[in-house]
């Protein structure tokens, strides 16, 4: 209880932070958002402020001191499996890891301001809502030896886009794109949208080459990006590997060779992993580990405030099931006690949510949503006659969601009812979730989070818009259609804020699409030297420039 109080805290603090404007200079030396901590001192975990020392081994003016040299090969151990290439396959965090380290965006994050800004576009503007211009930053090299222009991005977003799921929604708001010249293009949208610039930040919208494409097979093409790494070798269920891109022009070429993604499920084993030297990375590790890489001065723990919302889902579309009653779902949400979630899943580095809009976003709003109401609930569940009901409960194999989804079925036991979980490797939860609502795929319950972008509508579009491709729930509510579309062209921000709470506490207290219940503190682990490590409180953390210095 008091780690959770402490995190509430935090997560105020950062708020209060964010509304303010402010911007504190850095003065430790990482400037790349996030807190590490090595074996010098201790800190509390739920620190947002930087505490990290002078990096060893660098001079102070930032140049490799005598005796110590960049390690050539950095082994990053992962929980979750990569399974493509092909960034507009999935938006599975995994995934998305390890192409942000090949493949670029128009727009992304700044981890230091933690802002939307210019990736591959070197600026744009907004003529109105429904009209904006944006220019490419020149002399941009693909890994293929071509210069990125216009085409390319037309291929991407108008061609390549609209046949994906994980795409066609943000294809769909662009009416019109036109090509001014080979770095300047236009787009006219089919609603307004005042933060359009958020969603060329979607990592499944990773700009690729069109001329690789036509000279190039399928499988052959999609490798090629922008970024300053390059696929080497890819081993299903084991590894994929990364060389440096020598002809790198957006980013400095790595003083790493060799950077490899290595598939390790166990927490513990990858904290083993990491005391013996065997990879230089662990991300996620155990919370009962965090004291070893805080006091051990040969490792460091790297932390932030997660923006990942976990929630428990409804199938709206499943005629035969219960859950499509919005009285049950009332229920389960009077039901489950978040706090006991977030102690049993995340040992208290959690914050229970009330509200499905995350915390450091734009017009999150701190509504009270549905509180913790046994006694309610248990009144409900008798109403609709649920003793001794069995409800089905999917979600995907990972640690984490294992042990959510057996607390939710411990909680919901107590009120008579029993959740027959089932558990599917992440492709295949990927096909039963999103398939056609019209085919009864059998899911009444499922577990998940959403990680979205910075800006309000991400939140939305993809996940609850009638049509988004990411729509578990099968959602199709017009009036929350027309909220959304509503709020994303809104430019008065006194008006955009009343719909974004409109949209919020209908979501949360009237049609229970989701449970939103907690946002997790995100961890590294790491070897003392490691630098560039980054982690993002949208889960695709970067390690573009992850460099690890040693001694001679």
């Amino acid at each position: 209880m008091k780690k959770i109080i402490a995190l509430l805290l935090v997560a105020v603090m950062v708020l209060s932070l964010a509304a303010c404007g402010t911007k504190e200079e850095n003065t430790t030396g990482t400037n790349d958002g996030t807190s590490a901590v090595n074996g010098t001192g201790t800190t509390d975990i739920s620190s947002t402020g930087q505490q990290t020392t002078a990096t060893e081994g660098l001079t102070e003016t930032g140049e490799l001191a005598a005796g110590y040299h960049y390690k050539e090969e950095i082994i990053i151990a992962m929980a979750d499996e990569f399974t493509t290439i092909d960034p507009m396959e999935t938006t599975a965090e995994t995934n998305q890891i390890v192409q942000d380290c090949t493949h670029d965006l128009l727009t992304d994050t700044n981890l230091a301001t933690m802002q939307n800004e210019g990736e591959l576009v070197e600026s744009w503007t907004m003529e109105d809502p429904t009209h904006w211009t944006f220019t490419l930053k020149d002399n941009v090299t693909f890994h293929d030896g071509t210069k990125l222009d216009t085409e390319d991005v037309y291929f991407t977003l108008m061609e390549r886009a609209p046949q994906h799921s994980t795409t066609s929604a943000y294809a769909e708001k662009i009416k019109e794109f036109t090509i001014v010249d080979d770095l300047t293009f236009k787009v006219e949208l089919v609603n307004g949208d005042v933060d359009f610039n958020y969603v060329f930040a979607a990592n499944s919208l990773a700009i690729l080459s069109k001329e690789a494409f036509e000279s190039m097979p399928e499988e052959e093409a999609i490798k090629i990006g922008t970024g300053p790494w390059m696929y080497e070798e890819f081993v299903p269920g084991d590894y994929v590997s990364l060389v440096r891109f020598e002809g790198s022009t957006l980013y400095p070429v790595p003083n790493t060779q060799r950077l490899v993604f290595k598939m390790i499920p166990e927490a513990s084993a990858r904290m083993i992993a990491l005391e013996n030297g065997e990879v230089d990375v662990i991300m996620s590790p155990n919370a009962t580990d965090y004291a070893r890489l805080i006091e051990d001065e040969n490792l460091q723990l790297i932390t932030e405030v997660g923006r990942g919302q976990h929630y428990v889902g409804f199938n709206l579309a499943n005629p035969d099931s219960i859950v499509t009653n919005p009285k049950f779902r009332l229920a389960v949400a009077k039901a489950l006690d978040k706090e006991e979630i977030c102690i049993a899943v995340w040992d208290g580095y959690a914050t229970p949510s009330t509200n499905i809009h995350c915390r450091d976003m734009g017009y999150y709003n701190d509504i009270e949503g549905i509180a913790y109401d046994p006694e309610g609930a248990q009144a409900l569940f008798d109403e609709l006659g649920c003793n001794g009901m069995t409800i089905s409960l999917v979600t995907t194999d990972s640690a984490v969601r294992t042990k959510f989804a057996t607390n939710v079925q411990s909680q919901l036991k107590k009120y008579g009812i029993n959740v027959d979980i089932t558990q599917y490797q992440t492709t295949a939860f990927n096909e039963l979730q999103y398939s056609t609502p019209g085919e009864t795929n059998g899911v009444e319950m499922f577990i998940l989070s959403w990680t979205p972008g910075k800006n309000a509508d991400y939140m939305y579009r993809n996940t609850l818009y009638s049509t988004g491709g990411r729509n578990g729930a099968h959602l199709n509510d017009p009036e929350i259609d027309k909220l959304i579309d509503d709020a994303a062209g809104e430019m008065d921000t006194t008006k955009r804020a009343e719909l974004y709470l409109e949209l919020q506490n209908k979501l949360v207290t009237e049609i229970i699409p989701w449970i939103p219940c907690a946002q997790a503190t995100l961890t590294f682990g790491a070897a003392a030297g490691v630098t560039g490590a980054k982690i993002h409180p949208g889960l695709v953390h970067q390690f573009k420039e992850c460099e690890r210095i040693i001694a001679d």
